[in-house]
């Protein structure tokens, strides 16, 4: 045996997603609501800012700067029945409870053997900002699916 063991990659279609808001100082779950077709928007960018040097402009040192995070997008199909999650979305994008509730969003990358966590991500300070409903179409039977994007403060990798 030569080396080290082979490092296998995690497939990205064994996930789960927790969403906890806070009422009254203690942390609530937004029950049953964990179930999304698709995640995308996992992403951060160290930008920079480049400053020549010398007379010459022969070289460039690019300073780092702030991060900007992308949208945290969560997809699913469309359920009838109202939801913790939804009733959420709608008073967070209309303010009509008195302004935006944040949440704590936790992504789970499944192990595909045990269904446990292999890695979870954590994005903190979390409100909807965009909340998108597929076109119907009767020429196509595909489900009805809704889109919400997340703004945070950050995230982080918490295993």
């Amino acid at each position: 045996m030569l080396g080290s063991p082979r490092i296998v990659p995690l497939p990205g279609y064994n996930f789960t997603v927790s969403i906890i808001t806070t009422v009254s100082g203690n942390d609530v779950p937004l029950i049953g609501d964990n179930y999304f077709s698709k995640i995308s928007g996992i992403s951060a960018t160290r930008n920079t800012k480049a400053l020549q040097a010398g007379s010459g402009n022969r070289t460039t040192y690019h300073l780092p700067t702030e991060v900007t995070y992308s949208p945290l997008v969560l997809e699913r199909g469309i359920v009838a029945e109202s939801s913790p999650l939804t009733d959420w979305c709608t008073n967070s994008i209309s303010m009509s409870m008195g302004g935006i509730k944040t949440a704590l969003i936790k992504v789970f990358l499944l192990d595909p053997n045990t269904l446990e966590p292999s890695m979870t991500w954590g994005f903190y300070n979390a409100y909807p900002t965009k909340w998108t409903i597929s076109d119907f179409d009767a020429q196509d039977s595909k489900y009805a699916f809704e889109s919400i994007e997340f703004s945070y403060s950050y995230y982080s990798r918490i295993y």
